[in-house]
């Protein structure tokens, strides 16, 4: 059996900070502060599970998903909430499927309560550029495992439930 070596590189394995071959050259012409700026959040999100920064070609940046959605990079802003729900606003770079890439896109962030909501557009709102596309690629995280959590939840919760049906029936049911 003959193993060829892979020539392509693997740099987005395990990262959330996803670094394109083409932006190589854009990111060498970057300040130092810069690019110990991107060491830093590559560390930072080196966690998250299923949204990415990506840096490509020309040192633009897109925040990524697993998903469908792909939102421009430097386009994110946030409303004050005046609830649990941190709306949100960015350009939309995703599928087309509901909306037109270079779109502007709406949405919201659910957070445990309105002070859970209000510290994270401090957060957000007090950063800019890179640091505001690696916190919200965070908080869009967060948002989608608390999702994932709550499914599962539900899905465990109805098979409990399915159980005890199946051990009712067999301790009393009766074939009809």
């Amino acid at each position: 059996m003959q193993v060829n070596k892979c020539t392509q590189p693997q740099q987005s394995f395990g990262m959330a900070l996803k670094i394109k071959s083409e932006a190589v050259d854009a990111l060498k012409k970057m300040p130092r502060a810069e690019i110990e700026k991107l060491a830093k959040i590559g560390s930072d999100l080196k966690d998250t599970k299923y949204y990415d920064l990506e840096i490509g070609k020309d040192g633009n940046r897109m925040v990524t998903s697993t998903f469908a959605n792909k939102y421009k990079g430097g386009s994110f802003s946030v409303k004050e909430p005046d609830s649990e729900f941190l709306p949100f606003n960015a350009t939309w770079e995703g599928t087309e499927i509901y909306y037109k890439k270079g779109s502007n896109y709406h949405d919201y962030i659910k957070f445990a309560d309105k002070e859970a909501a209000l510290k994270a557009y401090k957060d957000i709102s007090g950063s800019h550029g890179v640091e505001r596309d690696a916190k919200m690629v965070k908080y869009l995280d967060s948002r989608q495992i608390a999702k994932d959590n709550a499914a599962q939840a539900t899905k465990q919760e109805q098979g409990q439930v399915n159980d005890m049906v199946d051990k009712l029936f067999n301790d009393y049911g009766t074939i009809a």
